[in-house]
């Protein structure tokens, strides 16, 4: 195909879909007029969880604090950046309520949940430990550490335990889930 375009003698831009290249995810609009607070965590989050590029769209001459610390967040960019290099999925759909997961390295897993609801207030919503993960992530346990909206050490959690969460309406709670505190951040 490029031969054939370069024979033409005309410059030419040329869009090129490879197998990792995903039209829906277009660039971050973190930071512009029109989110709430928690639309942006539940884009940075689905972001990172499907591995998507983080292509800024806004005005970095005017962005926040608030949204240029989330926007730098180095877990989340670890979480987007991670070696392993598979790409999330979405684990359940139930009662305006997704569940979305990507296996990391290090024997890792990101889960983010996201409220759909846009009115009302914040949804309690519990998982079974068991569920994530494969089955395989917390067995026999893990640590959880909730890194969205903000940064908690939920603790160790056996397999057998259910995790309890509130969330806002077009929120996401992004959880960490790994056999240690720890975990590798980008420089």
């Amino acid at each position: 195909m490029s031969l054939a375009l370069n024979k033409t003698g005309r410059s030419i831009v040329y869009s090129c879909e490879w197998p990792l290249y995903m039209w829906p995810f277009r660039k971050l609009v973190i930071g512009n007029f029109g989110l709430s607070w928690d639309q942006q965590i539940t884009q940075m989050a689905l972001w990172a969880i499907m591995a998507a590029p983080l292509l800024m769209s806004n005005d970095l001459r005017h962005i926040s604090l608030q949204a240029k610390m989330l926007l730098q967040n180095k877990d989340v960019i670890a979480i987007n950046q991670d070696p392993l290099g598979k790409q999330g999925y979405l684990l359940r759909k139930e009662d305006n309520f997704e569940v979305w997961e990507r296996p990391l390295s290090s024997l890792a897993w990101a889960v983010a949940m996201v409220n759909l609801q846009e009115i009302g207030g914040p949804r309690s919503y519990t998982i079974n430990i068991a569920s994530l993960g494969q089955g395989v992530a917390c067995n026999p346990a893990c640590f959880i550490t909730e890194l969205l909206p903000t940064k908690t050490k939920l603790g160790f959690y056996e397999w057998t335990s259910c995790l309890k969460t509130r969330i806002n309406p077009t929120g996401t709670v992004l959880l960490l889930l790994g056999r240690s505190q720890t975990f590798k951040k980008l420089p």
